[in-house]
């Protein structure tokens, strides 16, 4: 691995673990200003800041290490006590957290800055006035003075004052640990020195410094024991005496001081952290850069064909790296469990035995008269085998798996981002996040889950004004949760808002010619409110950047649909409203219980959990009521639907003296009687879907993979009920 490649992916897992971590915080800092015994919580954002900051530091990323130690000033008054966390310091501290997300996010596409923009200074001023103390300006000054304390503290020990090493530890107590002031000068990081050579005059120290760098290397990822820290002053020491014997003072000097400031926090109890290394780190590497290995000089006068055999590769390399990075796309990660790895790796290597076995009985049925015995060997292994594939198909859904917190971590962001511009206060709670499914279902219930949000924002939630007449907190309150149930996902998403008027729903309605004044009188107050996902009708009062154009329910509703699922929603006015997403599981390959069926000369699947009954009829059991075929049950009338007709099937007419087959399907939206010409059986079937080859027939729910190579339409059975509903 390249020098490059190393510190790209050092640079992209700080990025990863730091964007993941981040997500918590407003919970935690929510959790602290609701009950401020439970200390463990801000001290948890602390440190999770606090390591931004270090890492940061580390990477050279100026501003997000600013923006860091700014905030993370503010949370060592709170957690120390010496600020209350009002309700307004707590929304800014959340609001500077959903910045700092920002510009962890900009460096990962690549568009971040070296300078903080106006907004950002604007809020930290903010945050350093609710939590009284330094101002970003100051911030750089303070530090400066802090190092310039610690230096004094430091050269005072080196003469014999004991007592300094404590007056070290109230300068550090006083500036939060701070790092000295920002040099002019880039420092080189450690993975850029890591690869070179060096030498001091005639004595190579390469071997000793690469240990040396390792260790600064090291700290970024583990942490930093007695053991290291030993090592680390050794080093120290072992480079401190090549450089008196080569009587280089002012490497010496460096080294020197480096120890003593390294020994001062080590014997200071404060931990070691990365954070506390690279202000070590950016005494020794001036030093450390003065001794690597200088490369020899290039000829003066190259003759014409060295120069061309020479530099003709590195100009093609270049237009190759160029064109490359042109046309390369964005890599995809999927963050696996290793639990998942190992269990994954477990049942590949069963499937190596179950091979072996049929090997076995396959050269032993050669040779053999006893093949009963035999047969019912190989009986059982198949069972084993299936059981197994069974398992290994588990486990590789369960790599596509990843936690929904990384779709739901965003929508804290955008919704108190969208309120605060409407001039509203809005709250976010999140649960069910550690919730594992399909990465391309998130990606799916994305853009149906940011419209109604935004909808919350804009419509559902008040003005703090109109909140405080009704009575309630002027801070509204989104919940967002999660939960799976054998088969699907359920998503709810519920406010304290206005609610929905069904009246005011009936009225739009009937003003856009929706439906008629007559059927508005008789609808009930739910059937009005499912109004909202009628295309094109809206109830804002006027056109907005956000909402008011009709556009945005019905789409949630029909992205739902397409992937086999519903929304239900429930609202009571001046109390709030619940919309609740039920949608299947998703996986790329899905193995289920069927049961297959023949009408005419086609193959057909129903999934065994849509099976509720098998039914063996008379013909004279199907009758009509308004039109419309049905079927009556031990009592119970069910709409009847023949399963030629819904889908144009070439089929002979049934006699009146012919029995009918038929299956009583079952789903969210009810119950209906498929008619059909012949049940085969239950059979296990690998389904893959057709989404995206026959997105407009909904009742066809993928294809199966039959024994035989043989294939089969597999049928949806809530998709055929809400068809004889419409």
């Amino acid at each position: 691995m390249s020098e490059h490649d190393a510190n790209n992916e050092l640079l992209v897992g700080f990025i990863d673990e730091s964007v993941h971590a981040i997500q918590e915080l407003p919970g935690l800092l929510n959790a602290f200003k609701t009950d401020s015994n439970n200390v463990e919580a801000v001290h948890s954002v602390f440190r999770t800041v606090h390591s931004i900051k270090g890492n940061a530091g580390f990477f050279s990323l100026t501003a997000i290490k600013k923006f860091a130690h700014s905030l993370e000033n503010a949370l060592d008054e709170v957690r120390n006590q010496r600020t209350p966390l009002t309700e307004e310091l707590c929304r800014t501290l959340i609001e500077g957290i959903d910045s700092l997300d920002q510009l962890l996010h900009a460096v990962e596409n690549q568009t971040h800055e070296e300078t903080l923009s106006e907004a950002d200074l604007k809020l930290l001023e903010q945050v350093a006035v609710l939590s009284k103390t330094k101002g970003a300006d100051e911030d750089a000054a303070g530090d400066a003075l802090i190092a310039e304390l610690l230096e004094m503290a430091d050269e005072m020990s080196a003469a014999g004052f004991p007592e300094s090493l404590h007056w070290a530890d109230r300068i550090r107590e006083l500036g939060q640990l701070s790092a000295p002031a920002e040099s002019t000068k880039q420092v080189s990081t450690p993975a850029e020195l890591l690869p070179l050579e060096f030498t001091l005059g005639d004595v190579e120290l390469t071997c000793s410094i690469r240990k040396l760098i390792e260790l600064f290397i090291q700290s970024e990822t583990e942490s930093f024991d007695d053991d290291r820290s030993t090592a680390l002053m050794e080093l120290l020491s072992e480079l401190k005496s090549c450089a008196r014997n080569a009587s280089d003072s002012a490497l010496q000097a460096t080294l020197e001081d480096a120890g003593r400031n390294f020994k001062a926090i080590y014997d200071s109890g404060i931990g070691v952290d990365g954070m506390l290394l690279s202000i070590i780190w950016e005494q020794l590497s001036p030093a450390l850069e003065a001794l690597k290995l200088q490369a020899p000089p290039e000829p003066d006068t190259p003759s014409p064909a060295i120069a061309h055999s020479a530099e003709a590769p590195e100009h093609d390399d270049e237009d190759a790296a160029q064109k490359k990075g042109a046309n390369a796309k964005k890599t995809r990660f999927l963050r696996v469990n290793e639990e998942s790895i190992d269990n994954f790796l477990d049942d590949v290597s069963s499937l190596f035995i179950t091979c072996e076995r049929l090997k076995d009985i396959q050269s032993r049925m050669t040779s053999s008269r006893e093949l009963r015995e035999l047969v019912e060997e190989l009986r059982q292994v198949n069972i084993s085998f299936n059981l197994q594939a069974n398992r290994l198909q588990k486990s590789v859904v369960s790599l596509r798996r990843v936690p929904i917190r990384g779709m739901f971590s965003k929508f804290p962001r955008m919704a108190r981002t969208l309120a605060n511009s409407l001039d509203k206060k809005l709250d976010v709670q999140l649960a069910g996040e550690d919730l594992e499914v399909d990465k391309s279902l998130l990606e799916e219930l994305d853009a149906p889950l940011t419209h109604m949000i935004r909808n919350v924002a804009d419509h559902a939630l008040e003005l703090p004004a109109d909140r405080k007449a009704r009575g309630l907190n002027e801070v509204g309150n989104l919940w967002l949760s999660a939960e799976a149930t054998r088969t699907h996902v359920l998503i709810s998403i519920r406010d304290d808002g206005r609610g929905i008027d069904p009246d005011r729903l009936r009225r739009k309605a009937v003003q856009s010619g929706a439906i008629s004044e007559s059927y508005a009188e008789r609808m009930s107050d739910q059937e009005a409110i499912e109004l909202i996902f009628h295309p094109g009708l809206s109830t804002a009062e006027q056109v907005t950047e956000i909402s008011g154009r009709g556009v945005g329910m019905d789409v949630v509703r029909t992205m739902v649909q397409e992937n086999g699922g519903e929304i239900r929603v429930e609202s009571t006015l001046g109390v709030g409203t619940s919309f609740t997403i039920e949608i299947p599981i998703r996986q790329a390959v899905l193995v289920i219980d069927g049961l297959l069926i023949h009408e005419g000369e086609e193959r057909f699947v129903v999934p065994f959990d849509a099976v509720r009954e098998v039914l063996d009829l008379p013909y004279e059991e199907l009758k009509t009521a308004g039109g419309a075929p049905v079927v009556t049950l031990r009592g119970t009338t069910y709409a009847a639907i023949s399963l030629a007709e819904m889908l144009d099937i070439p089929h002979e007419s049934r006699q009146k003296s012919e029995r009918l087959s038929a299956v009583l399907l079952t789903s969210k939206q009810g119950d209906a009687c498929l008619m059909i010409d012949q049940v085969v059986g239950k059979r296990k079937v690998v389904v893959n879907s057709l989404q995206d080859i026959l997105p407009d027939v909904r009742a066809i729910g993928g294809v199966a993979q039959l024994g035989g190579g043989e294939l089969a339409l597999v049928l949806s059975s809530s998709e055929i009920i809400r068809s004889l509903k419409r």
